[in-house]
């Protein structure tokens, strides 16, 4: 039987935990739920989605004191093998110093899917508890046309909210179009965003400028579902009354059994490479 140790992670890790604990044996710090305490060391060190925030301690929301990214060495057996949803230079380096096989579970392509759906689902859910509005014949502007803003236009599109697309990629427009989106080119989204009720970006960029937001209705909901810093776009939305929502990490608060299934899976397969 397999032994492993989960160092963090939110509520879909625990979730993850307790399906693999069905099969192998299961250790965890940092992290809530009916799991034993590490003792000794381990041949899988599990690290959660993402794996850290900061890039120098483990993201462990549950934990009363921060994990440090040492603490996998620490807790590995010789040639142990580290799987981490992401990984980062910092992570590399200290496997590779301590002889740890690392695995990025994250790079599997069904996760990543419903890791975007999850997102995209949560991302609706967050936008009706901002906002007076119903989503129902409401105007959204979306911002890039990946997984995460493909998924959502389509839900939005469902619901029957008008949906305009922008984006920067001409395929990405394309796709917009044949999936029956409104689209823009991303240097003309200031145009949509003026009279929409919910501004959604999902491109790790920054498209939109305070005249942007000046030019917004009172009451807007702005969602950021990227990747990036809430600066600038947060005081610029405080200023002219619009809502900022910063919506990050939506599958662990609004889907976390689902989120943990899908998690779980990823793990058993990439501990089986």
């Amino acid at each position: 039987m397999e032994e492993y140790l989960f160092l963090g992670g939110d509520r879909r890790i625990i979730y993850a935990a307790e399906l693999i604990a069905q099969s192998g044996a299961v250790c965890a710090e940092g992290l809530c739920g009916n799991f034993a305490p590490p003792e000794g060391r381990y041949s899988r060190i599990v690290l959660p989605l993402p794996f850290s925030r900061d890039g120098m301690t483990i993201n462990a929301p549950f934990s009363e004191k921060p994990l440090p990214l040492s603490l996998i060495a620490e807790y590995a057996a010789p040639g142990a093998l580290v799987l981490s949803g992401g990984t980062s230079p910092e992570l590399e380096k200290l496997c590779a110093e301590n002889g740890l096989r690392l695995a990025d579970y994250f790079t599997g392509e069904e996760l990543t899917l419903k890791n975007a759906v999850l997102t995209a689902e949560g991302a609706v859910s967050l936008l009706i508890s901002s906002s007076d509005a119903a989503i129902f014949g409401a105007g959204a502007l979306i911002i890039g046309y990946g997984r995460i803003g493909g998924y959502l236009a389509r839900i939005l599109r469902d619901m029957r909210c008008r949906v305009t697309v922008a984006a920067r990629s001409p395929i990405q427009r394309e796709k917009a179009l044949l999936d029956g989106m409104c689209t823009l080119p991303a240097d003309l989204a200031e145009l949509a965003a003026a009279g929409a009720d919910f501004v959604i970006n999902t491109a790790p960029a920054q498209l939109l400028t305070e005249e942007c937001f000046g030019r917004m209705r009172p009451g807007t909901v702005y969602m950021e579902l990227a990747s990036k810093p809430a600066e600038p776009e947060k005081l610029w939305a405080e200023k002219a009354g619009v809502r900022h929502v910063m919506a990050s990490g939506l599958p662990g608060k609004f889907s976390a059994k689902t989120a943990g299934e899908a998690v779980a899976q990823a793990i058993i397969a990439a501990a089986s490479v």
